[in-house]
């Protein structure tokens, strides 16, 4: 990816952050400055280190396809979504799920900030893991990382980052996958989004 496009890709999403994300969000204001600092890559890492996005900005492309994924099945199942949180008797705004969408989107792959590094064998450059932070599973891990910043993390918001990957991280306690999509809507959401975007949209270096 092009230096051009990894900008581009990132003026995106911090206008969509910026623009769905509420102003009265607790940690708002220093989550987006951790996120354009000096210590933190997630603009420039990548998404893998062998297949959806294992290029420069990869992560960056890759949760925008997410939500982007994630718009259209909201519209598409807009009035199932309702009557589900009717069924469930639980309070139900638009508005309210679109931001949380944005924020589940936007970092459900949050543990892989500073979580790549390029190395060359055989003459041959490519991404490995250089794990920092060793904690819990890859949605578990997410969820910790953003609360750090975000101090008012929606229960939701939580369940639908730590279910991403469905049922197939067991470290993520995958037998209870199946009553969190039950119990949220947006999880179902965010997970389907997100295996829709990594099968259908992205493509690795070795193919573009």
């Amino acid at each position: 990816m092009e230096e051009l496009d990894r900008v581009i890709l990132q003026n995106r999403f911090l206008k969509i952050f910026d623009e769905k994300i509420s102003d009265e969000r607790d940690g708002k204001e220093a989550l987006r400055d951790w996120l354009t600092g000096d210590e933190c890559d997630f603009f420039t890492a990548p998404a893998s280190t062998r297949y959806h996005g294992n290029y420069p900005g990869g992560l960056c492309e890759h949760s925008l396809d997410v939500y982007d994924m994630a718009v259209r099945l909201t519209e598409t199942f807009s009035e199932e979504i309702r009557r589900r949180y009717l069924v469930l008797n639980r309070p139900y705004n638009r508005q309210d799920f679109m931001e949380s969408l944005a924020v589940a989107c936007l970092f459900h792959d949050l543990c892989k900030v500073n979580f790549y590094t390029m190395r060359t064998r055989n003459r041959n450059a490519a991404y490995v893991v250089d794990e920092q932070l060793p904690f819990g599973g890859h949605g578990s891990k997410s969820v910790y990382i953003l609360s750090k910043y975000l101090k008012d993390l929606k229960d939701e918001e939580a369940i639908a980052i730590n279910c991403h990957m469905g049922f197939s991280r067991s470290e993520d306690n995958s037998l209870s996958i199946g009553d969190s999509f039950y119990y949220s809507p947006l999880a179902w959401i965010v997970h389907t989004a997100d295996s829709a975007a990594t099968f259908l949209l992205d493509r690795s270096a070795e193919e573009e």
